[in-house]
């Protein structure tokens, strides 16, 4: 493509840069293999996930002791870097000003990620860790027994996870915008360890690999949050059968067309704030609520206990590996897959929070990212994961048995034990809704900008063909799940937890390789 411009009464001709290319090799490369293994889902969901579990298997039994150190790794690497005078670097140089304030770079990073898990997993956790892990069911007591449960569910879902994402969203943002590489983890070894022979072919499988591992996390995640969300509804609503059948297909259509919707928009980047702001603000209203006309001392004196609990378990539970326990199993099948599956996350949210990061310091991502967010889950568990546990150990057990049987109706039926349970049953959909588009729409623009030619750019028909395969993914697997059982959702989140195995070791590369290039560049701080 040319232009013209008049230099001296001569016609010149100049070439202006190319249209940016919406189906790129890295794109076409990830998308085929995201959509083989989605209609694997499908076709043959219990081979799927047989397949995915003994892989899982032998890697934990390997490496399992590799997944339980990352944690500790990132906490370190932070701390570390946190207080040094590394700590003052400011993304986008000393003079750059954050695009938002601190609250909503905070609302963004929480309801991007894990948000809809609190839902799901930040009542049934504590229940899970109370009748399965070993330093529950193995305790001298029921009194011990219940306070590791709640240890247990707020490690899974505590500091730990924060770090990691912490430190895959500080090398990305660092590289680029100190460096102007592309929005691709590969990018980052490439610059560091320059032109070494092996440098080449692990940038492109860690590339490929970040975007695939990314794209069948965030599915099986929009799939457990459908269901999720038709529970609710059917719970307000009392819908028939016929209905109820094909509420989650009617749900995930909508979920997808709010985050075209989101993704494709001019001001995307002020939607997700606005979106993530009121995400928190109604979160903090429903926690407001539990705590209000819950059982209020119970809770008060549960979080008080479980942060003497956490802070006694914080190092020591990272090297626990159950050796001697009656269940040999528990840390491979738990702890180890828990934090492979937050790994599996990293690709995405290192993309996405560098960018929405300028202008906050290494300090800010040292030790706001790594402890703000786990406050409120401190709370978060202490009132419903505590209520949970209470009816467990003291009560009918009837929410425990949702737990185990139904785990996608567990937090209803908290809420049904409280006043005006259809009006918190409502707003519970609604924050539902709202958690899924975050998450949806942040990851489609975070696997655009990783797919784009240039690694710079999130096309709108980039995003939108993401947020349509990653709905096709969880379509399969919603639609397997309603002929029987969980199988598909199942084998898609064990195929993310699988792939994120090899990404532990491209992780290393890049802490590596982030402190050779800082030491390299010597920035004056």
């Amino acid at each position: 493509m040319t232009s013209k411009y008049v230099d001296r009464g001569n016609i010149i001709k100049v070439r202006s840069s190319r249209k940016p290319k919406v189906f790129t090799p890295i794109f076409i490369i990830s998308a085929s293999i995201t959509a083989f293994f989605s209609i694997f889902s499908l076709v043959n969901p219990v081979a799927l996930a047989k397949v995915m579990t003994f892989i899982q298997t032998i890697f934990a039994t390997q490496y399992g002791w590799m997944a339980m150190l990352i944690p500790i790794l990132c906490m370190g690497f932070l701390v570390a870097i946190g207080v040094s005078k590394y700590g003052k670097i400011v993304i986008g140089g000393q003079d750059a000003k954050p695009d938002y304030n601190i609250f909503s770079w905070l609302a963004m990073l929480f309801t991007s990620s894990i948000g809809i898990g609190i839902i799901y997993f930040g009542v049934n956790e504590p229940l899970y860790a109370y009748y399965l892990s070993p330093s529950s069911t193995e305790a001298p007591n029921q009194m011990v027994a219940a306070r590791e449960a709640m240890g247990t569910a707020l490690y899974h879902w505590g500091i730990s996870v924060w770090a990691i994402f912490s430190v895959a969203g500080l090398i990305m943002a660092y590289f680029v915008s100190k460096h102007k590489i592309r929005y691709l983890p590969g990018d980052v070894i490439e610059k560091s360890f320059g032109n070494r022979k092996w440098v080449p072919l692990t940038k492109n499988i860690m590339n490929v690999l970040a975007v695939v591992c990314s794209a069948m996390t965030i599915a099986a995640t929009i799939g457990l949050g459908s269901v999720q969300i038709s529970t609710g509804i059917n719970q307000v609503g009392n819908l028939n059968a016929s209905l109820t059948g094909i509420l989650p297909y009617i749900v995930l259509f909508i979920l997808l067309s709010v985050c075209i919707f989101a993704a494709t928009t001019k001001k995307a980047g002020k939607g997700m704030q606005v979106l993530g702001d009121w995400n928190v603000y109604l979160a903090i209203a429903i926690l407001i609520f539990g705590m209000l006309f819950g059982p209020t001392r119970y809770i008060i004196n549960q979080a008080v206990q479980l942060t003497g609990t956490y802070i006694a378990q914080l190092i020591p539970r990272n090297f626990d590996m159950f050796l001697f326990s009656n269940d040999l199993t528990y840390s491979t099948t738990w702890d180890v897959a828990n934090n492979m599956w937050w790994i599996s996350w990293t690709p995405f949210m290192g993309v996405f929070i560098a960018s929405i990061s300028k202008g906050r310091t290494v300090r800010q991502f040292a030790f706001a990212t790594m402890t703000i967010p786990v406050l409120f889950m401190l709370l978060w568990h202490s009132t419903f994961g505590g209520i949970a546990l209470l009816d467990a150990v003291l009560g009918t057990g009837d929410i425990a048995k949702n737990a185990m049987e139904s785990p996608e109706v567990t937090f209803f039926a908290i809420l049904a034990t409280m006043p005006w349970s259809k009006l918190t049953f409502i707003a519970t959909i609604i924050l539902l809704i709202m958690f899924i588009s975050t998450t949806v729409t942040s990851a489609a623009l975070s696997l655009a900008r990783m797919t784009d030619y240039e690694g710079k750019e999130a096309s709108r028909v980039r995003s939108s063909v993401w947020v349509i395969l990653m709905g096709i993914i969880a379509l399969t697997g919603i639609f397997a799940t309603t002929l029987g059982g969980n199988d598909a959702l199942n084998a898609v989140k064990s195929l993310a937890t699988t792939l994120s195995y090899p990404y532990i070791f491209f992780f290393i590369i890049m802490m590596t390789g982030f402190i050779k290039q800082l030491m390299k560049d010597k920035p004056q701080v």
